[in-house]
C-alpha cells in the first residue's frame, strides 16, 4: 500500500497545483505544451498545430510564460518557445502513459478518445 500524501503538503501546494492543472484542462493549451516538451517551436508551428489565430495562440504563450512554464528565444524575427517547467512535463508524460494504457496504446486513438 502507498504512503498517503500528508495533507499539510497538499494544503501548501493545492494552489499552486490547481493552477498547472487549469492550464493544462484546455485541448489547444495541452497540445501546445505537449508540442514544446520535443523540442523549440515557432508560433507559427503552434498555429499550425492547433488552428487557432496567431493572436490567440500568443496569448497562451504570454500566459505560460507569466506562469515560468515556458522560455523564449529571439532569434531574428523569430521566437522559440520550449517548455521548461519540469512538472508539467511530468504530468503530460503520466497523461500520456494513462493514454496509453487505455487506448491500445496509439496516438490517433488517445486523441480520439
Amino acid at each position: 500500500m502507498k504512503t498517503p500524501i500528508p495533507l499539510d503538503l497538499l494544503r501548501a501546494n493545492a494552489e499552486n497545483m490547481a493552477g498547472r492543472l487549469r492550464i493544462l484542462s484546455h485541448p489547444d493549451r495541452l497540445l501546445m505544451l505537449c508540442r514544446m516538451s520535443d523540442e523549440e517551436v515557432t508560433v507559427g508551428e503552434l498555429v499550425e498545430l492547433t488552428g487557432m489565430s496567431q493572436s490567440a495562440v500568443s496569448q497562451h504563450l504570454a500566459k505560460f510564460r507569466d506562469m515560468g512554464l515556458v522560455s523564449v528565444r529571439p532569434d531574428a524575427q523569430t521566437r522559440y518557445y520550449r517548455l521548461v517547467d519540469d512538472d508539467v512535463r511530468q504530468i503530460i508524460l503520466a497523461l500520456w502513459e494513462i493514454c496509453q494504457a487505455g487506448m491500445e496504446g496509439t496516438p490517433e486513438s488517445c486523441a480520439t478518445g
